[in-house]
């Protein structure tokens, strides 16, 4: 399963154009579509399996998070362990169960999470809601990212109200205040079904008392504070960003500091700004785990020839800024500068897919391309930005 099956009969343009970031709306489906992703048995596996406890795993009831100690016990080690016996009387007792992050539990939703990244260009997580009785997890709220709500079991009833105040930031100077409208949609998610919420739109979900279990993948697109961080970020290359401000008394010299200012600003908000920083920002975008044990320890520092297999690991993909006949991108926090000519290999490299080293270099023209392609390759494993699967 795909981003595009989530939405059909949507198409990815219809709904990227009339929806995405715009406005709410439901693709019915039949039941069944979603039960192959994480079915009941998978999640009792996972509960059963792994040692989990809050912020990623918790109970809630009526908006408010129930005490950890009431289903977990002290285990071994003194990591908390699940009890059984008291986790069945919380849920008994109206408790929803919540699990973040599932898509690194659950394979199938793991692939299905970078599928919209894909189609979305942004990193995005999921989370797991199951619920059995009336008692609603949270009370009426916004959530401060793009949401896509899958009903794997059983159904839901979601009330969606308009946001009260356009595109709110989590941090944001004001608070939106409480619809006071009608919900825009107030129905059952079904079987099959899913929703689209947009970034500030208010929501309540509600048991119907029956079994019910849904995912969401929440997608936190990059806005205009983004934007500006990342531009001022870049600022402290000129001295006259990295300098103290005139004094408050030297009127002349703060005005003469400020046109300074005020010019670099201006060059670097030049027509490519957006598209630069979208280039890394989706380059950053959660990359994917991936190990190879036992055989990393040896391969990642191993010579590089055509038989190898390379995986980015330091992101989702490379973004690169022309620097005169380089090319400079950050990966790991750090800038790295390489030869313009060895960007249309480089830009192969994915998270998701390891690359031959063959693959890579007939990308290239000339023998001193490929010489400096494998030469950079060994400094970026050493670096741990690329992971060696194959030597």
């Amino acid at each position: 399963m795909n981003f595009d099956d989530v939405i059909a009969p949507l198409t990815r343009q219809a709904f990227l154009s009339d929806h995405w970031g715009k406005s709410f709306t439901q693709m019915k489906g039949a039941a069944g579509r979603f039960t192959s992703l994480l079915t009941w048995d998978d999640l009792n596996a996972i509960l059963e399996r792994h040692r989990l406890s809050p912020p990623r795993f918790k109970l809630a009831q009526d908006g408010r998070s129930l005490d950890p100690n009431r289903y977990l016990s002290p285990g071994l080690g003194g990591t908390p362990r699940l009890d059984s016996g008291k986790f069945a009387a919380c849920l008994a007792g109206g408790a929803t169960l919540i699990l973040d992050a599932v898509e690194e539990l659950a394979p199938r939703v793991r692939d299905l999470s970078d599928s919209f990244r894909e189609a979305l260009r942004s990193g995005n997580y999921v989370n797991l809601y199951a619920g059995w009785h009336s008692q609603n997890g949270f009370d009426l709220h916004w959530d401060s990212q793009d949401t896509v709500i899958l009903q794997l079991s059983g159904r839901k009833r979601w009330q969606v109200y308009k946001p009260t105040r356009l595109h709110p930031l989590q941090e944001d100077i004001e608070a939106p205040p409480r619809p006071t409208s009608p919900p825009v949609w107030d129905g059952l998610l079904e079987d099959g079904d899913a929703i689209y919420i947009p970034r500030g739109w208010w929501h309540m979900a509600y048991p119907v008392n029956e079994p019910s279990l849904h995912l969401t993948f929440a997608t936190i697109p990059p806005n205009g504070m983004d934007l500006l961080r990342w531009m001022i970020a870049r600022l402290p290359r000129h001295e006259a960003v990295r300098q103290d401000l005139p004094a408050l008394d030297d009127a002349a010299g703060q005005q003469v500091h400020l046109e300074t200012l005020r010019t670099l600003l201006a060059q670097a908000m030049d027509d490519d700004l957006i598209a630069a920083f979208q280039r890394e920002w989706e380059g950053d975008s959660f990359p994917r785990p991936r190990v190879n044990l036992p055989g990393a320890p040896y391969e990642q520092f191993g010579p590089i020839a055509d038989g190898s297999t390379i995986r980015l690991t330091a992101g989702h993909r490379l973004a690169f800024i022309a620097a005169g006949t380089n090319v400079e991108f950050k990966a790991n926090g750090k800038l790295y500068v390489l030869p313009a000519d060895l960007v249309p290999a480089l830009e192969q490299l994915r998270d998701t897919r390891a690359v031959p080293v063959l693959e890579l270099t007939a990308r290239l023209t000339g023998d001193t391309a490929i010489a400096n392609l494998k030469k950079s390759l060994v400094v970026l494993a050493k670096a741990g930005i690329l992971l060696v699967e194959k030597n």
